[in-house]
């Protein structure tokens, strides 16, 4: 007694044209949904924030004195000193808004949730794409008149019920042929 195989895929792009378009489908859904996203931060954020909410630093250093209290002065010392430091001050003369932050942080997300989508897609439309290949090349078959075994498909593809009943169609047709009346 022979011991059933299973049957395993390594291939996950079996019909190019069918995944392809699923795969587009989700990507334009995707892409819709980040345009929209994108949109409304960008109208939220104008009305809420004229001008610039973040800003950036000068390259120039400009010079300031900071008052340094002396904590033991000596007699005839002053309570304070004047420290000379350098400091970098803000530039309030360019445009960096909330929206041109969230701008980055929502293309960088839509590229990774883009990736995950289109990895989703494949293994999801391979449970799919694997019983329609299994189901055109067996009624391909029995059009041209060749023997055909029973539908094959894997416990957890897609159309399980389309496939038993090809399956009855095809014994019946070959019941039929094996006993003409």
């Amino acid at each position: 007694m022979t011991k059933p195989s299973k049957s395993f895929r390594f291939r996950y792009i079996i019909d190019k044209e069918f995944q392809f378009r699923f795969l587009l489908h989700y990507s334009l859904l995707f892409l819709a949904g980040v345009a929209v996203t994108l949109c409304f931060l960008y109208f939220l954020n104008k009305s809420k924030y004229d001008g610039g909410a973040v800003f950036r630093i000068n390259q120039d250093p400009q010079t300031v004195y900071w008052k340094v209290e002396n904590e033991d002065p000596a007699p005839g010392e002053p309570a304070f000193t004047y420290v000379k430091r350098e400091i970098y001050l803000p530039n309030y003369d360019h445009q960096l808004n909330t929206y041109t932050i969230q701008f980055d942080a929502v293309i960088t997300l839509s590229v990774l949730y883009l990736v995950l989508i289109t990895i989703f897609s494949i293994f999801k439309s391979h449970k799919m794409a694997g019983p329609i290949y299994n189901i055109k090349r067996s009624i391909d078959k029995l059009i041209h008149g060749d023997n055909v075994d029973p539908i094959k498909i894997r416990k957890g593809d897609e159309f399980q019920e389309l496939v038993q009943i090809l399956n009855k169609a095809i014994q019946q047709r070959l019941n039929s042929k094996d006993n003409p009346k």
